[in-house]
């Protein structure tokens, strides 16, 4: 088997190393910009995106995400039926579905894939999903490797949108935490804050934790939205920037318009799972005049 990497910046490098090392017969690179040297993670180094094609069986697309449509729409005049062209960036479903198209009228096989961990911890073994209808070549091809994959789907960009909603929960959360120490510096409270938070965030596991305050949250959201949102007051008003409380208490106040502890009879779901089908029974439910 013959790999062939599109695009060689660091998490290239790091997978490159890893299937070399796991015994793939053969490894290419090609990229515009290369960020590392191939030949240390004994790969070749292609001078054009022909002569990599035309060097590997299994191509591995490791681009930015902006440009994984390029990508494919360049590689697709030297793709064949023999090609299983795998786009590991994490490319916008609507763009994922667009590069199927260029090369699946190839003959080719395409893949999408969402790695769910870093590179750098994990390499080459970490935890990706695979969708498309080459899914299942994907997963044939690279788990005798030890490549850790799950098939999620045949519709092209499942893949990517996985890990995308992953990241309204992650990235989010990141933003969230940027606003909280720069203010909780600000106030010079940082220490006490996280302590605090710490106690309260270590005591119950993710999933139990998301239970709780999902399901609480249904009932309570407006008094929450209006605890987040003194809050933003609070740090503008000190002439900090916060974009992001403001942003919860608006989602939160969305939540509260819904008048769920009301309509609940004072009730309360069990589960995140609960909370979501309540959310969308009293939305779809929802007067218009309110």
């Amino acid at each position: 088997m013959k790999f062939g990497f599109i695009g060689y910046g660091e998490a290239a490098h790091v997978i490159a190393g890893g299937y070399h090392n796991a015994g793939v017969e053969k490894i290419c690179a090609w990229s515009k910009v290369f960020l590392n040297d191939p030949a240390q993670a004994e790969a070749e180094k292609c001078e054009t995106l022909p002569e990599l094609l035309e060097k590997s069986d299994v191509v591995l697309v490791l681009v930015p995400d902006a440009a994984a449509v390029d990508a494919a729409r360049e590689s697709a005049p030297f793709l064949s039926a023999r090609h299983l062209y795998v786009d590991l960036s994490t490319a916008a479903p609507a763009d994922m579905k667009t590069a199927s198209g260029l090369v699946e009228k190839t003959g080719a096989r395409f893949a999408d894939g969402a790695m769910m961990d870093t590179v750098p911890k994990l390499g080459y073994k970490v935890p990706t999903v695979l969708s498309g209808r080459g899914a299942k070549d994907a997963f044939d091809a690279l788990t005798p490797y030890g490549a850790c994959m799950e098939i999620v789907g045949d519709t092209p960009g499942a893949a990517s949108a996985i890990k995308l909603l992953r990241s309204v929960y992650t990235k989010a959360h990141l933003a969230i935490a940027y606003e909280l120490l720069e203010a909780a510096d600000h106030f010079g409270v940082a220490e006490i804050v996280m302590n605090s938070l710490a106690r309260t965030m270590d005591s119950k596991s993710f999933l139990d934790g998301m239970n709780g305050r999902t399901c609480s949250g249904l009932i309570h959201a407006d008094r929450r939205s209006h605890e987040l949102l003194s809050a933003a007051e609070m740090l503008e008003a000190e002439g900090l920037k916060a974009p992001v409380s403001r942003a919860g208490a608006e989602k939160l106040r969305e939540i509260a318009d819904l008048h769920v502890r009301e309509k609940a009879g004072g009730a309360r779901p069990d589960n995140w799972q609960e909370a979501v089908a309540w959310i969308k029974k009293y939305k779809e439910n929802q007067d218009p005049k309110e």
